[in-house]
């Protein structure tokens, strides 16, 4: 029960202070900020570079909604534009132009495609769902392959997202794989190579699932490997692995004969430290991301380091904990920035190096 005492009183000084305060507060609100505070501190980029883009959500390649469809949309709680990723990891590109990226923590693949501006997500049926999707890649019909480390085994869609089967499970417990993680397609030859990361080799594989060969072995000498994560196939047919734990990438061909070999454990330069992604662009230049200095070094064919970029922040062309990478036909470079739940655009200048068609395969980050 609520008792009326009496009108309440205030003093025109204390209405005044409050006034103030009011007009103070409204003020600093209003008050514009500074290019420093507006703005986020932009990276010096190699000359070789330039940053493109960001994708994070549907909003970054859907036309802005008109606002009655938007209402609409909030009430039936179909607003697909806040949609964003929790932890992207593999990336690929089809051949539609649409981005495709595997998001660990969601456990869906999120599909942008900045052509016809549309934006969607899939996954497997809720009873054979993934676990930990990993990497991505497509194949020569437009099908699309993930790979999924705690449920070894192959997902595979079609380009529409529609899923059609997996590739080595035994059954629902068992699977040809210990923990597989990267993947690549040779389209050309139609040979998927899947990296078994506990195995310590690469399965190689046709399309339908059968394995056509094993190679490596657990070690540090020549095709052997130290929890290798993740690879790509380079348009000649030969392939280019990311054997973590030994901090170096090896170059092989499709029989396994190692051609070359480069890098070793450090924090400068030219070294590893946690390496997890790879790619190649169509000058043949090697790409190769560094989880822990949060970075991306390119390199020759040879294994000469030509340029590198990012460090760590959130900025744009700042890194935290970079998983995944591929590079487009157009030399657009896509970095899975996974603590910053975003993808990250640059574009490569084609100079040095010698123009190759665009590598077969070039997967999902590890």
């Amino acid at each position: 029960m609520v008792r009326v005492v009496g009108p309440l009183k205030i003093s025109t000084k204390h209405l005044l202070a409050v006034l103030g305060l009011c007009l103070a507060f409204v003020v600093l609100w209003s008050w514009p900020a500074s290019d420093a505070e507006s703005k986020p501190p932009q990276v010096i980029l190699p000359p070789q570079l330039e940053w493109v883009g960001t994708l994070r959500s549907a909003a970054d390649v859907t036309p802005k909604p008109g606002f009655f469809k938007k209402w609409a949309k909030r009430i039936v709680g179909l607003d697909d534009r806040k949609q964003s990723m929790m932890m992207p990891y593999g990336i690929a590109v089809d051949a539609q132009g649409r981005v495709l990226v595997a998001d660990t923590r969601q456990r869906v693949i999120h599909v942008f495609d900045p052509v016809r501006r549309k934006y969607k997500t899939f996954h497997p049926p809720d009873r054979d769902p993934f676990a930990a999707p990993i990497a991505i890649d497509t194949d020569a019909d437009g099908k699309i392959y993930v790979s999924d480390s705690v449920r070894a085994r192959i997902f595979v869609f079609s380009a529409e997202g529609k899923f059609l089967h997996t590739i080595g499970a035994i059954d629902k417990e068992e699977s040809i794989f210990k923990r597989c993680t990267g993947l690549a397609i040779d389209k050309q030859r139609g040979r998927l190579y899947v990296v078994d990361t506990v195995a310590m080799n690469v399965v190689v594989m046709n399309l339908n699932g059968k394995v056509v060969n094993r190679l490596g072995r657990p070690g540090d000498g020549p095709l052997e490997f130290n929890y290798p994560t993740q690879i790509t196939v380079a348009s000649d047919g030969t392939l280019w692995v990311m054997d973590s734990l030994n901090f170096r990438v090896q170059h092989l061909d499709p029989n396994g004969t190692v051609l070359s070999a480069f890098g070793r454990l450090g924090d400068a330069i030219g070294e590893f430290d946690k390496p997890k992604g790879i790619s190649l662009d169509r000058q043949g230049r090697v790409y190769v991301v560094e989880g822990r200095n949060d970075r991306v070094q390119v390199f020759s064919p040879e294994g000469t380091l030509l340029f590198f970029f990012g460090h760590t922040g959130s900025a744009d062309g700042e890194f935290f904990l970079p998983t995944g990478i591929t590079v487009d036909r157009d030399n657009r470079i896509y970095v899975a920035d996974a603590y910053n739940r975003r993808v990250e655009i640059f574009h490569a200048r084609p100079e040095g190096g010698v123009n190759l068609e665009p590598p077969s395969g070039t997967g999902g980050g590890q």
